[in-house]
């Protein structure tokens, strides 16, 4: 890859989904910590509601380590041309990073497919 500038200035957009998702992620431990403290024992719907909201948290912890990867294989592609190491092996680590970015978002659409479910469900609960 003669152009190693291009991985680099893939970095402040991972570094904005990294962020946002990492206020996600805030937000919701936050919401689950309060559900846990709220159950009571008897409340079983709750308890659905809180256990999918851990599966929800996973989904984005996976998200965020995916994003990670991926900066952090754009950096090893961006400073091939400074360090002694093989054209292919900065673009295997590219690749990697894209994909890695890739599976990432997907990880964030079904985050969100999900989140609207929860939210008409406790709808639904609470009517």
């Amino acid at each position: 890859m003669e152009n190693w500038y291009v991985p680099i200035t893939i970095l402040p957009g991972i570094a904005l989904l990294i962020l946002s998702t990492s206020n996600l992620l805030i937000a919701l431990s936050g919401e689950i910590k309060q559900r846990i403290l709220d159950i009571h024992p008897d409340n079983h719907r709750g308890k659905t509601v809180t256990l999918k909201k851990l599966k929800q948290l996973k989904l984005l912890n996976r998200g965020m380590v995916g994003f990670y990867i991926g900066s952090g294989c754009m950096v090893g592609a961006g400073i091939q041309d400074f360090l002694a190491y093989s054209k292919l092996i900065s673009k295997i680590l590219m690749l990697s990073g894209s994909l890695s970015i890739f599976v990432s978002i997907a990880f964030l659409i079904v985050f969100s497919i999900r989140a609207v479910r929860i939210r008409q469900e406790e709808f639904n609960d609470s009517i």
